[in-house]
């Protein structure tokens, strides 16, 4: 039986060289390939309480009835396993509770011819716990008019298997059942598109996981209040002052925004009458109020941006511009001059002009015994 085929063999009797013979009728021995596994049992993962395919074996060649017995192990080894299943090529294991167990199959094949009996390889049998989110997106976040959050919205799950699908969904309140869909939103982070209206945004994500059998879960709700922007008062129109003299501080105050949050303060200056486009102003810049400069003459516009949290929220108001002109100090440009009459003449009057300055001239005259103006 050490070669696989098919043999005829008789026999010849003979007595005695005596001419007695004779010829048996030939007999057909048969010699089969042992049998061998054409299909192994394949790994499965699935989440627990799936249902799952049946492990699967078939062989080929060899010769009998088979007889199938699947095994149960906890190592990776088709030996010194628990029996398990029945009397058939095909075995569903459970898929509760949780672990990892290894499955093989033995065929034996009955009826003579002693082939014997073959064990399958074995198939690693993964139940997972189904998923569970991990990370919850921020469950509160305030913006202004005009904002959007800083932080996206981030979820995160454990357990499951399978490769994952994210889908976003907007709510108009705070629960995650119900929400529309927000189309190509479908990654772990979201971050809504600026807002142009006040109110309360209502955000959850679920995934999904294509492994067998993994629920689908969702993350807890992320609210966004949305507040108008901070209003402002605007500081003093326009002012006219000599150069180097004391202006009127220009203040500015602020209401509204996200309650909770402070406010910021930042003067600018501009060459024009706009309130964009300024030169952060140098100093003394950061509060409600500002004393402009007055050591050069010239027409300069200055206004305040207001914020909270740095503009990081998207709370901000700008002031109307102020207009503050520096004219020159006022100087003679025409000065009195020296007379020469006699006792009781009628003589023409002292006379002065100025030049630059601002406001209403008034005039005082004066008199002195010595050559001084003092």
């Amino acid at each position: 039986t050490l070669s696989a085929g098919t043999t005829y063999y008789y026999c010849v009797v003979q007595q005695d060289n005596a001419g007695c013979i004779d010829t048996s009728l030939t007999v057909e021995v048969i010699i089969t390939l042992g049998p061998s596994f054409d299909t192994q049992p394949q790994d499965i993962q699935a989440c627990e309480g799936a249902t799952i395919n049946p492990l699967t074996v078939s062989y080929i060649n060899g010769t009998g009835i088979a007889q199938y017995q699947w095994f149960s192990n906890t190592t990776n080894t088709n030996t010194g396993g628990t029996p398990v299943g029945t009397n058939s090529n095909s075995y569903t294991p459970i898929s509760s509770p949780a672990g990892t167990t290894y499955y093989y199959c033995e065929i034996t094949l009955t009826g003579g011819g002693g082939c014997g009996q073959i064990t399958s390889n074995t198939a690693q049998v993964i139940i997972h716990p189904d998923p569970s989110i991990n990370l919850n997106p921020t469950p509160y976040q305030n913006v202004c008019v005009g904002g959007t959050i800083t932080t996206p919205l981030t979820i995160g799950f454990t357990n499951g298997v399978g490769i994952p699908t994210y889908q976003w969904y907007e709510n108009t309140n705070n629960s995650n059942i119900g929400g529309t869909i927000i189309p190509g939103e479908t990654n772990a982070s979201f971050t809504p598109s600026i807002f142009t209206a006040t109110g309360n945004y209502y955000y959850y994500c679920e995934v999904s996981l294509s492994g067998n059998g993994c629920d689908n879960i969702k993350s807890d709700v992320a609210h966004i209040e949305v507040f108008d922007d901070p209003t402002i008062t605007n500081p003093l129109a326009t002012q006219e002052i000599c150069q180097n003299a004391t202006p009127t501080t220009l203040t500015v105050s602020a209401s509204g925004g996200i309650p909770s949050l402070t406010y910021t303060y930042q003067w600018y200056s501009n060459s024009t009458n706009s309130n964009t486009g300024g030169t952060p102003v140098p100093s003394g810049g950061n509060n409600n109020s500002y004393t402009p400069s007055t050591l050069s003459a010239g027409t300069t516009y200055y206004y305040c941006v207001v914020q909270q949290d740095n503009a990081n929220t998207g709370c901000e108001g700008v002031s109307n511009t102020a207009e503050v002109i520096v004219t020159l100090g006022p100087s003679f440009d025409t000065q009195p001059q020296d007379i020469q009459a006699c006792e009781g003449a009628t003589i023409s009057p002292l006379t002065v002009s100025y030049i630059n300055g601002t406001g209403i001239a008034q005039y005082q005259w004066f008199s002195n015994t010595t050559n001084t103006n003092t």
